[in-house]
């Protein structure tokens, strides 16, 4: 467990890309960077990087002014740049993003990423080795969920919800853990809102929710900002579902 923010995410990828042979195919460099197997992943990772971009610029522009905001953000002109080569990212070589990912570029990210920390805007970062075993654990749900005795719909919506998760966690290096936080929100509430008070397909649900909340909070040891909130949303969950 670390922790991180929107700057140093967005550092961490860019340095991805610097560290890519310039001549060789962008597509091919891209699935490597983002860890993706194919054209829709990049396309994916992609999105997620726009959205990244987006929130550093956020995060920027409501630091204090005598951070000087807007000197932080001078090479964001270039940042959207690079999201725009995507249109193109199956017809030319890692070049064309790599001009729009330079030293000078990374140097202005890194600088965000100090400016934000000493304004406290700290994130939970989960680590690598958690995140390959949280995503097993994922799937390992998914498929109780698929051979429970639960109705086909309910089965349908808390697989949809899972595989959220699944993706959040698989591009936590962009999304951050706000984005695992998000999808694990959404399956909470669509299993609660998706079942009857006190019923046993509600205690069913509830149980697959909570049993991955625990392994959330299992996993963010080290990490008191996800600890505290996995351990006390599984509580909640167990209060409701009588799990």
């Amino acid at each position: 467990m670390g922790t991180d923010n929107s700057a140093v995410r967005l550092t961490a990828i860019l340095e991805r890309v610097r560290d890519e042979n310039a001549t060789d195919p962008a597509l091919r460099a891209w699935m490597r960077v983002f860890d993706v197997p194919d054209y829709l992943g990049v396309l994916q990772g992609a999105a997620d990087l726009g959205r990244l971009v987006d929130q550093l610029e956020a995060d920027v522009l409501a630091l204090p002014k005598d951070e000087d905001p807007e000197h932080l953000l001078s090479y964001l002109p270039l940042l959207r740049k690079l999201i725009e080569t995507f249109a193109i990212v199956g017809k030319v070589s890692m070049v064309e993003f790599a001009k729009h990912a330079h030293v000078g570029v990374i140097y202005s990210v890194a600088s965000c990423a100090r400016a934000l920390r000493r304004n406290g805007r700290i994130e939970p970062l989960i680590a690598d080795d958690s995140v390959k075993q949280l995503v097993n654990d994922v799937r390992a749900i998914i498929d109780d969920v698929i051979v429970s005795d639960l109705p086909e719909s309910l089965k349908e919506l808390l697989v949809d919800r899972l595989r959220d998760v699944e993706v959040s966690l698989l591009n936590v290096r962009i999304g951050g853990y706000a984005s695992v936080e998000k999808a694990m929100d959404s399956l909470t509430f669509a299993a609660m809102r998706a079942t009857e008070p006190d019923s046993g397909e509600r205690a069913q649900a509830g149980s697959f929710v909570a049993r991955l909340w625990g392994k959330l909070s299992e996993h963010a040891q080290g990490a008191e900002a996800i600890a505290s909130t996995a351990a006390s949303t599984a509580e909640v969950v167990k209060a409701i579902t009588g799990s």
